[in-house]
């Protein structure tokens, strides 16, 4: 157990290293470190007695700034229980330059440190990670290895997932990592009255952003920022990431990230300027990005007649009509355009609304697939390997594009909208005979890009194909491997 801190005057750290701000990168290591260096600042010195414990001397290489050694009696005291580390063995100090850096531990992942032993040899004990709880096989010595370790802290994982907040605490859209760009450094640690722990950590990652002013166009830029970990009872968790700077030639800075996405904040801008309607400027909160807004006089111009919508009211999870994805039938003109809905009943039609009657604004999903549809598969060269019929199409259908195609001898152009779909199918594929009728039936889900086309001589738009199909099963394997590509064909 830690007895003694070491506090730094300077810059007021409460542990073994001293970090002072810099005002062109947020925070940079300081030059003083708590362990001794020899001449030639190859090496370094760690005294265990400094940290009110037996009194070993180690001499090792010395440690990069990401880098925290852990080597017999030694363990630096950045290192705490819940958090998350990498673990990789200490370079020796009489061993020759590698050409391949040591392998990581736990094959490379950063795992939750659950227990620090006592005595000579401190058993270091992690998450039971691809491993049971009566057998865990995650944890080693200190003394294991004679040349020690080091660890490196991992505040943020690839597949973690933020809101980004500007100055004025606003959400402005979501990013996902998706790559560690360089090493986690820790900056900071403090110890809290109440026992927990804060520490800061500098992150330097690649990123998957998504901005709410870009239409949910989706970006790679790197993102630079500080996270704040505290831990209480339990592990530590994110609070936020401060200093946030995002991309490199449009720099973005002072953000605010934090964990979680909360789709009920996400907020995007209209303006019926801009496809010449009435200019009104309107900001709506709680869509989802594949939701395309209605508020006010604006209409999204790509809701056309003709399609099939499921349309829900920005402040509610609710759906109208009963979640049912209804044709729309006419957009209205004038200042509250009214949306008509193909009714069920011509004598007391009620499946419409106004464009101004929920004033926080409506979001309206296309739906190119539905429940009972039928389809026959084929592949290559056309040739009919099975059918399909439809169970269940409750996930969301996101609009992908939307073109205009020339038809010759109409006055109008055929309207094209390439939706992306993921349903549940009964699909039954056929013999070697051709036929079908005694085919096993396999429940799978299917995946692909549905092409709706609406002609501009016909009322109701129709369902081409589905195509770039991948089936959740091992028969996709089988497709793949052959190099059959599927496509869906509905069924009258």
């Amino acid at each position: 157990m830690l007895k003694t801190l070491i506090h730094c005057a300077e810059c007021n750290c409460h542990y073994c290293e001293c970090y002072v701000k810099s005002s062109q990168d947020h925070y940079e290591v300081h030059s003083k470190t708590f362990w001794s260096g020899s001449a030639y600042e190859k090496e370094v010195t760690l005294d265990a007695s400094i940290l009110g414990d037996i009194p070993a001397v180690y001499r090792v290489p010395k440690p990069a700034p990401h880098q925290m050694p852990v080597i017999g009696v030694y363990i630096d005291p950045r290192v705490r229980t819940g958090f998350r580390y990498k673990i990789r063995p200490m370079q020796a100090l009489d061993a020759a330059p590698l050409s391949v850096k040591p392998r990581y531990l736990f094959d490379g992942k950063a795992l939750t440190l659950q227990s620090i032993g006592r005595g000579y040899a401190r058993r270091l004990t992690f998450e039971p990670l691809n491993s049971t709880l009566n057998e865990n096989a995650n944890y080693f010595w200190t003394d294991s290895r004679p040349e020690g370790f080091v660890f490196e802290i991992e505040a943020v994982s690839v597949g973690d997932k933020f809101t980004i907040y500007d100055a004025n605490h606003e959400p402005q859209g979501f990013l996902e990592v998706v790559q560690q760009q360089k090493s986690q450094i820790e900056l900071d640690q403090k110890i809290v009255e109440d026992g927990s722990i804060e520490k800061k950590v500098k992150i330097n990652t690649l990123c998957k952003v998504e901005w709410y002013e870009n239409d949910a166009a989706t970006k790679l830029v790197p993102v630079t920022g500080v996270a704040l970990l505290k831990k209480g009872r339990g592990n530590a968790e994110i609070t936020k990431v401060v200093n946030v700077a995002i991309g490199i030639k449009q720099l973005k800075k002072g953000y605010v990230l934090k964990p979680g996405v909360k789709t009920s904040s996400r907020k995007i801008t209209v303006n019926g300027g801009a496809i010449n309607d009435i200019p009104c400027q309107y900001s709506l909160v709680g869509l989802e990005r594949y939701e395309l807004p209605v508020i006010g006089t604006y209409v999204d111009p790509r809701i056309i007649a003709g399609f099939y919508y499921r349309v829900r009211p920005a402040s509610s999870r609710r759906h109208l009509f009963d979640g049912r994805s209804l044709l729309l039938q006419s957009i209205g003109m004038g200042y509250g355009k009214r949306i008509t809905f193909k009714p069920d009943s011509l004598n007391a039609p009620n499946n419409y609304f106004w464009s101004d009657s929920h004033p926080e604004g409506v979001g309206m999903e296309v739906r190119a697939i539905h429940p009972d549809m039928k389809f026959y598969i084929t592949g290559n060269e056309g040739l009919v390997i099975g059918e399909a019929v439809v169970f269940r199409a409750d996930l969301p259908q996101v609009e992908k594009k939307t073109e205009y195609v020339d038809v010759p001898g109409q006055r109008g152009p055929a309207v094209e909208k390439h939706v992306q779909v993921d349903v549940t199918c009964h699909v039954k594929l056929a013999t070697t005979g051709g036929g079908s009728a005694d085919s096993e039936v396999h429940l799978m889900k299917v995946s692909g890009t549905a092409l709706v086309r609406k002609d501009p001589s016909q009322p109701i738009a129709k369902l081409v194909k589905l195509y770039n199909v991948g089936l959740d099963s091992q028969l996709n394997l089988l497709f793949a491997h052959s190099q059959t590509e599927l496509t869906f064909h509905p069924l009258p």
